[in-house]
């Protein structure tokens, strides 16, 4: 099961990417199709960080998490994320909140440039994968 949600991560990472190289900004802001497709995936990209971190909190029983900001400390805290990752995952996961808020106007340059952290979100791919083989 972890397994396939990692996968199914990876999949979700790599559409962004792929979005990314083939959307500008300006293509973006035009086309609210475009604007919708950003926020969506963004949107499904840090929901399944967050079920895959409190997946992994609650099968290694590391604690009672009420969110996935908590999920994500904990396996920071359990050195399954080193510090640095946890922290820097903490402090943009809540854009997920917003998202969810449909009548909300969200900033679709923030948006957009959060695509450009794609670093920090294979490294949490990564560090699953070879924390927990």
């Amino acid at each position: 099961m972890f397994k396939e949600r990692l996968k199914k991560l990876e999949e979700s990472l790599n559409l962004l990417k792929e979005f990314y190289n083939n959307y500008k900004l300006e293509d973006v802001k035009k086309d609210k199709i475009l604007q919708w497709a950003l926020k969506y995936g963004i949107y499904l990209w840090f929901t399944g960080v967050g079920e895959v971190a409190c997946g992994v909190v609650d099968e290694k029983k590391l604690g009672n998490a009420k969110n996935y900001k908590e999920c994500i400390a904990i396996l920071g805290d359990n050195n399954i994320l080193n510090k640095f990752l946890a922290e820097k995952l903490i402090s943009i996961i809540g854009i997920r909140d917003l998202l969810k808020r449909p009548f909300i106007e969200i900033d679709l340059e923030k948006l957009y440039t959060l695509i450009e952290k794609e670093e920090i979100y294979q490294d949490f791919i990564t560090s699953l994968k070879d924390k927990l083989k």
